[in-house]
């Protein structure tokens, strides 16, 4: 980062978005864990926690288009407000049911639904408030200060998760419950901010009813065949990278014969890696070559990377990849958020962005079932070979779609 480029730090408006996120990734990861040590230790069943996965899929994948509408529609730093304090309130009560009444599994079913459904809020509108915050300059910046912040902290509070559910699960959720409510407090800073900010219901977009503001949403990302592409091919990267790296454990147990510490090491290693591309792209001139850049440093990059994985089951090249993976991938990740919050109006950004978020539920669990299945089959070494070849030659037929591989990501004027 240059030193204009860093003004943005020093800026109440953002250091209280940063602080807000922060503070909500550490309640998440948390909450995430616990809930899942919950219901496993409480029933021993495979089935009540899958019941649990599900619901909150289905919240998030019902909310998700009227979120982006809403976003699109109301004031987005009330809807963070709104978000932090719903998810602090879900953790707070399922708190307090399981400090008097110990385990109930619909109480975690319900609190986990309305926690879900208010993150999915919470997401299109954090990508969505971003650049009302800063200067265009500063947008992939600020991306990258906050995803790595977001990866590091998400990281640590996934092992303090842990640590606080086995002293028990009414503190971890009072943790959440402490964590959200911080996060309510910064959205609550930010709302109080004169700073100016896009207000889309006022104007340019009308409140029609709420399917026809979805099709607007559609059409409209529909005539942008860059964008509409990117998205696409996010879909098909993310669908192949998640039949391997969601069984990283798996890998380094059976290919590497490794234990707990190895497989720490190896997240520790993606962890730094995505944090350190994240802040990287500020630096470069990657948005105004956003398309070739996303194909090859995810498509491709990644794809190699993967096969590599897959082709010389090493605990070096184990750690050393996996570097370069979370390298990649934040990198990557950081070109396409910036590009979208560049390319994308002020007042149709909710909407893409829950578009968005749609094709990663729908992409999400058919890649997990593939690849557990797959591994079964075929071994874990195998599958980790077969996604990097997929990716590549994935990779290679999106480079072919002129669109895409000229799109430009820098904030139109």
């Amino acid at each position: 980062m240059g030193a204009d480029s860093r003004a943005f730090l020093k800026g109440r408006s953002y250091l209280s978005y940063l602080g807000m996120n922060l503070a909500s990734r550490s309640a998440s990861a948390v909450a995430n864990v616990t809930v899942i040590w919950l219901v496993f230790e409480a029933t021993n069943s495979p089935i009540a926690v899958a019941i649990v996965g599900i619901a909150e899929s289905l919240a998030s994948i019902v909310i998700t288009l009227p979120a982006g509408v809403w976003v699109d529609r109301y004031n987005r730093r009330a809807l963070l407000l709104i978000s932090n304090s719903v998810r602090a309130a879900s953790l707070g009560l399922l708190a307090l049911v399981t400090a008097v009444y110990g385990f109930q599994f619909v109480a975690v079913v319900a609190a986990a639904v309305a926690w879900n459904a208010a993150t999915e809020l919470y997401r299109s509108t954090d990508y969505s408030i971003l650049p009302e915050l800063v200067k265009p300059e500063e947008v992939a910046d600020a991306n990258g200060v906050t995803r790595a912040g977001n990866g590091i902290v998400g990281s640590a509070s996934t092992a303090l998760g842990g640590a606080l559910a086995v002293v028990g699960a009414a503190l971890a959720f009072g943790y959440g419950f402490t964590a959200y409510s911080i996060a309510a407090a910064f959205s609550l800073v930010l709302l109080g901010r004169s700073l100016p900010s896009t207000k889309p219901g006022d104007g340019a977009v009308a409140k029609r009813r709420m399917t026809s503001e979805i099709k607007v949403g559609f059409r409209w990302l529909l005539t942008q065949r860059g964008l509409l592409q990117l998205s696409i091919s996010a879909l098909v990267f993310n669908f192949l990278f998640g039949m391997a790296n969601t069984f990283m454990v798996i890998y380094v147990g059976a290919a590497l014969d490794g234990g707990g510490v190895l497989f720490g090491i190896v997240l520790a290693a993606y962890v730094v890696g995505n944090a350190a591309g994240s802040l990287l792209v500020g630096r470069t001139r990657a948005l105004a070559h956003a398309g070739k850049v996303w194909i090859l440093m995810y498509g491709i990059g990644v794809g190699l990377l993967t096969l590599f994985l897959g082709l010389f089951p090493l605990t070096l090249v184990a750690v050393t990849a996996s570097l370069a993976i979370g390298l990649g991938i934040g990198f990557a990740g950081n070109v396409w958020l910036s590009s979208a919050q560049g390319l994308v109006p002020p007042e149709m950004r909710g909407r893409y962005f829950a578009v968005d978020g749609l094709l990663s539920f729908i992409g999400g669990p058919p890649a997990i079932a593939a690849g557990g299945i797959l591994i079964t089959i075929i071994g874990v070494a195998r599958v980790y070979q077969l996604v990097g070849v997929l990716m590549i030659i994935s990779a290679l037929g999106f480079a072919a779609m002129k669109s895409l591989w000229a799109l430009d990501g820098r904030l139109r004027k």
